[in-house]
């Protein structure tokens, strides 16, 4: 067989409910299938994910299934590229469906556009398990760099895409060791990261990260990511990861301005945003939202988690504005 132009690489761990839509969206894929494989990484999943993903590789031939027993996203995600035949990489979130017109559109950025993207992402939006309730906006799920397409510039640049909507040249993830083990989900817990500090490596050499709105992906949001407290908490797993990759002095100047800013915001927070419904329940969440960032960017090192449990990238892309 001819190798195909692109790899798809789908890591995947206990998500057997959600793993065939992910797979059928790849099926549906208007590229023709013989320049694209998809590489299922099973990270040693305990229920019966294998037998969805099994189901789609006897039907198709570009389907291809391998087992990384090494608990963690980074370790299933470094192993999908060292099993990738393609020249280029695309990652997709075992619980997202890609439109489809998904991987025609990365595989034409990268044999197009000049210089030859280090990166290419598109957008992320949401597809809810239950209607959300009323005070809760798209923007919340929504990653996003806005409209216009073309290679990032910073200050955004260097946070590159989210990891349900990247692609690479195979030398790139080759030259720069691929994801770090230090970052990433583990055991199905809420760690994330790992994709933002490979974005870092790459830019200092390497700053061409190409970003197209129309690389589209929907990403499966659970009822329970619309909550006040979830949105509290995953902000700081971001804040946390954001002081680590920083390694900002805790005994600063700035940090000291920082933590009176802290407090100045608490002090400023009224009951009845806790309680409230509509337009000001949106706004209590945004409000939470940075709670929750400054808390784990002033707190998070001090309890010991070492920044190790989320990506600081998330806040540049929360609802695409900067």
């Amino acid at each position: 067989m001819n190798k195909p132009k692109i790899s798809i690489v789908v890591c995947t761990y206990n998500r057997a409910e959600l793993l065939g839509a992910c797979l059928q969206s790849l099926v549906e894929q208007s590229l023709d299938p013989s320049l694209f494989e998809v590489v299922v990484v099973d990270n040693h999943s305990l229920d019966n994910t294998l037998e969805i993903a099994h189901h789609y590789a006897k039907q198709y031939s570009f389907f291809r299934i391998v087992t990384e027993l090494n608990q963690g996203h980074s370790h299933a995600r470094n192993r999908g590229w060292r099993e990738a035949r393609g020249e280029y990489v695309a990652y997709i979130d075992d619980d997202a469906k890609a439109t489809p017109d998904w991987c025609s559109r990365i595989l034409s950025v990268f044999t197009t556009v000049m210089p030859t993207p280090a990166a290419v992402g598109g957008q992320i939006h949401p597809m809810y398990e239950t209607p959300p309730p009323t005070w809760f906006i798209d923007d919340f799920e929504i990653r996003t760099w806005g409209e216009r397409v073309g290679f990032l510039e910073l200050p955004r640049a260097r946070y590159g895409f989210s990891g349900s909507n990247m692609a690479f040249p195979r030398r790139v993830l080759e030259r720069f060791d691929g994801f770090s083990s230090q970052y990433g989900i583990v055991d199905g817990k809420l760690r994330m990261g790992e994709d933002t500090e490979f974005f870092y490596r790459i830019y200092d050499e390497e700053p061409h990260f190409w970003y197209d709105p129309a690389i589209l992906v929907y990403h499966w949001t659970p009822r329970h990511n619309c909550t006040l407290s979830y949105r509290f908490i995953r902000s700081y797993r971001i804040g946390e990861a954001a002081i680590h990759m920083q390694r900002r002095r805790l005994l600063s100047t700035k940090y000291a301005r920082e933590l009176i800013c802290f407090f100045k915001l608490i002090l400023s927070v009224p009951y009845r945003l806790l309680v409230a419904e509509g337009l000001v329940r949106t706004e209590a969440a945004r409000l939470f939202q940075e709670l929750g960032f400054k808390s784990g960017f002033l707190f998070g090192r001090c309890l010991g988690n070492n920044g190790n449990q989320a990506s600081s990238h998330e806040m540049p892309w929360h609802g695409g504005k900067q």
